[in-house]
């Protein structure tokens, strides 16, 4: 998570089911979450990584219960987070009082008692942390130029784009690229070396070829569901410019 801002839980592995859905909760708000084993890189040590996610993070947030009162490795945190000044936000998940260690720890540190409210702790929680979010940018919205052809266009086979048989037929038959480029054009070779993917457009091809010789013309929606080729795919494979509407 270098040079990206996150929050560091604190937690015992035996809560880690419920610790789980609170993280997820957050990652679905956009806030990024450093707990181990998880964050641990692969040949690293948790003596290592834990103490620098500390000192890099935002944020310390205490997973607060019986089990994480008993552990050395969220003492040791917390520990860490006092000594290098991080805002710490204790999460109580039980009842259990504080020992006289977290209650050291804790002394004047507001908590959010999930476990006496859990929707009002998780609505605290969520407006602590939402600075933290990261805003994910809109994804722009892709035009189905499918529905450029309306139902009542006729097609013909004639008007399905010239494909290079030969080189999808020599791949097939011999599982190897052996494709003679001799009077090809850039994009028939381009189109011949999409290996699989190319097949596969093929296929589709000479299902849609086979059928419109069989029926001599029909409609972009009669050879979607006669022949089960996906309308985009059947679009992909005309020319526009050809197809005549009646």
């Amino acid at each position: 998570m270098k040079n990206q801002k996150f929050v560091f839980v604190s937690y015992s592995s035996k809560d880690r089911q419920f610790v789980n859905q609170i993280v997820k909760t957050l990652e679905d708000m956009g806030i990024s979450c450093w707990r181990a084993p998880e964050m641990i890189p692969a040949g690293s040590s948790y003596a290592k990584e834990i103490p620098k996610a500390i000192r890099e993070c935002e944020l310390f947030l205490l997973m607060l219960s019986r089990t994480s009162q008993e552990s050395i490795w969220v003492e040791k945190e917390i520990d860490s987070a006092i000594s290098s000044r991080k805002t710490i936000i204790p999460f109580q998940i039980d009842n259990t009082p504080l020992n006289d260690t977290f209650r050291f720890y804790l002394n004047n540190v507001q908590m959010i008692s999930y476990a006496e409210n859990p929707d009002m702790a998780m609505e605290d929680l969520k407006r602590m942390l939402e600075p933290f979010a990261v805003r994910k940018e809109p994804v722009a919205e892709v035009k189905d130029n499918t529905e450029d052809i309306p139902d009542s266009v006729i097609i013909k086979e004639s008007h399905l784009k010239k494909i290079p048989e030969a080189a999808f037929e020599s791949e097939a038959k011999t599982g190897k690229r052996s494709i003679s480029y001799h009077n090809q054009s850039r994009e028939e070779i381009v189109l011949a070396m999409q290996g699989r993917r190319a097949q596969l457009k093929y296929d589709d091809y000479q299902t849609i070829r086979d059928y419109l010789k069989k029926v001599g013309a029909a409609s972009m929606a009669e050879i979607e569901r006669d022949t089960g080729v996906p309308r985009r795919v059947i679009k992909d494979m005309f020319e526009d410019e050809d197809i005549i509407i009646h």
